[in-house]
C-alpha cells in the first residue's frame, strides 16, 4: 500500500514539473477564484456587522404627555419590562432629554436662542424600549396602541428606525443573494478552466496512460496522480491567495474602515485567519480534485 501511494505521489509530482506551464495556468485561475471566495466571506461578515450594529440602534420611544407624573411613567416602565417581547426599557426624564438635545444643537445658534427664549423645558419624558427580536417591534407597538397606556402618550416613535432596519435587511438579503450567485458562477468558471487545463495535461500523457492500462494498472491507480495533482494545485493556490490577501488586509482595508466606519474587518480576518485559510484551502482542493476526476472520467474512459 505504501509503495502504491509513493508511486502515485512521484507520478503526480513529475506531472506537475513536466507540465509546469499548465500547472501555472491552473494555479493562476484557482488563485483568482480563491481570492474572490475569501472576499465574499469578508463581504458577508461586513454586511452582517452593519445589520447587527443598526439593530442595536433601533428602539421604540414612548413620549408621555407633560401632565403625566414621573411615578406613573415608572409604573408603566415596570409593566413593560414584564412583556415577553421586550428586552429592556430605559427611562429618560425631561431634564435628561433636554441635556441631550442641547448637546445635539450645540453648533446651531438659532435653535439655542429659540430654546432660551422659551424659558422652559419643552421636551417630554420618554421610555426607550428594546425588543428581544427586531421583528417584535410592530407587535409591541400594536399592544401599546390597544392598551390603556395609549391615553398617557403623546406619540410613539418607531417608523423611521423600523424603515431603516427594513431597508438594511433587504440590503443584506441582496448581498447574500449576489454572493450566492457569484459563488455559483465562480465555481462553474473555475471548474471549466481547471477541467480544460487538466484535460490538456492528461492528453500530453496519453501514451504513458495507455501503457499503464496495458500492464494492468487499476483505474484508481491511473486516476490517483491526477487527483493528487488537483489537490496540490488547490493547496498551492490557497497559499498564494492568502499571501496576496494579507497586504490588502493590512494596507487597503483599514482605509475603508476609517471611511465607512470601523466594522473591525481587519480584526475579524486575523482572529479567524485559520478558519478562513482552511475553508479557502478546502474549496481549492475541491475544485482541483473535482475537475481532475471529471477530466479523467470524460476523456480517458476509464
Amino acid at each position: 500500500m505504501l509503495t502504491i501511494l509513493k508511486r502515485i505521489w512521484e507520478t503526480a509530482w513529475q506531472g506537475l514539473r513536466r507540465n509546469n506551464w499548465l500547472f501555472l495556468a491552473c494555479i493562476s485561475t484557482l488563485v483568482i477564484s480563491l481570492m474572490i471566495f475569501t472576499s465574499i466571506i469578508l463581504l458577508n461578515h461586513t454586511a452582517n456587522t452593519v445589520i447587527s450594529f443598526l439593530k442595536e440602534k433601533v428602539d421604540i420611544s414612548l413620549y408621555f404627555k407633560p401632565e403625566i407624573p414621573e411615578e406613573d411613567i415608572l409604573k408603566v416602565r415596570n409593566l413593560l419590562i414584564g412583556w415577553e417581547e421586550i428586552e429592556s426599557v430605559d427611562y429618560v426624564s425631561k431634564d435628561e432629554a433636554l441635556k441631550e438635545f442641547q448637546q445635539q444643537i450645540s453648533s446651531n445658534e438659532a435653535l439655542k436662542k429659540a430654546l432660551e427664549e422659551l424659558g422652559e423645558n419643552p421636551l417630554s419624558a420618554a421610555l426607550n424600549i428594546k425588543a428581544k427580536n427586531p421583528q417584535s417591534y410592530n407587535t409591541i407597538v400594536d399592544k401599546i396602541n390597544t392598551s390603556a397606556l395609549k391615553d398617557k402618550l403623546l406619540t410613539i416613535d418607531l417608523a423611521e428606525n423600523q424603515k431603516i432596519l427594513e431597508q438594511m435587511n433587504k440590503l443584506l438579503t441582496g448581498i447574500q443573494l449576489v454572493s450566492l450567485v457569484c459563488m455559483v458562477v465562480l465555481v462553474l468558471i473555475s471548474f471549466i478552466i481547471a477541467l480544460n487545463t487538466i484535460r490538456m495535461a492528461i492528453y500530453s500523457l496519453k501514451e504513458e496512460i495507455e501503457i499503464m492500462k496495458l500492464v494492468g494498472a487499476s483505474p484508481w491507480f491511473i486516476r490517483g496522480p491526477f487527483l493528487l495533482e488537483g489537490a496540490l494545485e488547490g493547496i498551492f493556490a490557497s497559499i498564494i491567495a492568502i499571501l496576496l490577501m494579507i497586504p490588502i488586509i493590512i494596507w487597503f482595508v483599514p482605509k475603508i474602515e476609517i471611511f465607512f466606519g470601523n466594522f473591525q474587518l481587519t480584526e475579524f480576518f486575523w482572529s479567524h485567519f485559520i478558519q478562513i485559510f482552511l475553508y479557502q484551502t478546502l474549496f481549492g482542493v475541491f475544485l482541483g480534485v473535482s475537475a481532475s476526476f471529471s477530466a479523467i472520467n470524460k476523456y480517458l474512459k476509464i
